[in-house]
């Protein structure tokens, strides 16, 4: 159990709509556009928030386990098709009760992350760094070809896309995503998504201003399956400006190898002594 919540944690709505207004739009040809546009923004300033509850089936004497999981982003891009990549993430989760913050950054070919005042770095190069980024963000970038169904209405004066992914197509592309990000490396997850829907808030500029996404997916690992609802929401602030990414110092931070080893005595990389109840 406590593996999956890890690689979980690592791998990591419904509106009334009126009479549409746009009926000469094509609705997958509005959502392509606007995807194509938002892959050739060179910055990006956004809140994002996860909420999931996580359900499992306990052989043990106390029955079914039920966990939540709630958690709020403040991400900010820059140089993201200029080539000198600049990014900061901060975050707050909340679970099991506890509350962690955490603020990541990027820069000169390494992650920087501090934990609680544990800071790490280690190396990632910045195509594996955009790949991570769309898998954890992977509701806010489909396009048509992912989707069985998708409409164009209007709310409030404000044209709002809402779509339904095809579970198939959805899955095939989680696989090939997560093998690129793990460069081929077998945790030994299965990841099944069994439906998801969203939409999008967009601009007169056809920018996304807000976006959500439900999905009810199982995720199974070492004998263990979790059956996870998960609510993603997003808003986008200021979309198409410029984005200043204000990263902190890099003093202090240690190499992620030797954190683990002096954590562990050595054993870094092994799964006996300590280091086995995480590896």
């Amino acid at each position: 159990m406590k593996k999956m919540i890890t690689a979980l944690l690592a791998a990591v709505t419904a509106m009334m709509m009126t009479v549409p207004s746009f009926a000469a739009e094509d609705p997958a040809a509005v959502l392509d556009r606007v995807a194509a546009k938002s892959s050739t923004m060179d910055s990006m300033d956004c809140d994002m928030g996860v909420h999931a509850v996580m359900m499992m089936a306990d052989p043990s004497e106390y029955g079914d386990v039920s966990l939540n999981l709630d958690m709020a982003m403040k991400i900010q891009m820059a140089g993201l098709t200029s080539g000198q990549l600049r990014y900061k993430a901060e975050t707050a989760t909340e679970f099991l009760g506890q509350t962690a913050y955490a603020t990541m950054f990027y820069k000169d070919g390494y992650m920087y992350t501090d934990s609680e005042g544990q800071k790490i770095k280690y190396p990632m190069d910045m195509s594996g760094l955009m790949e991570t980024t769309q898998t954890a963000a992977i509701a806010s970038e489909l396009s048509s070809s992912f989707m069985k169904n998708i409409t164009l209405n209007e709310v409030n004066g404000v044209r709002v896309l809402s779509y339904e992914v095809d579970p198939k197509k959805m899955n095939s592309y989680i696989t090939q995503a997560l093998d690129e990000v793990l460069g081929g490396m077998n945790l030994g997850m299965d990841i099944n998504v069994q439906s998801m829907k969203g939409s999008y808030f967009l601009d007169n500029d056809d920018n996304y201003t807000y976006m959500d996404a439900d999905m009810v997916m199982t995720m199974s690992m070492e004998g263990e399956t979790l059956v996870i609802l998960m609510k993603i929401e997003g808003t986008v602030n200021n979309p198409g400006q410029p984005v200043e990414v204000n990263l902190p110092s890099t003093e202090g931070y240690q190499d992620l190898e030797a954190y683990y080893s002096s954590l562990f005595s050595g054993s870094y990389g092994s799964t006996d002594g300590p280091a086995g109840d995480i590896y």
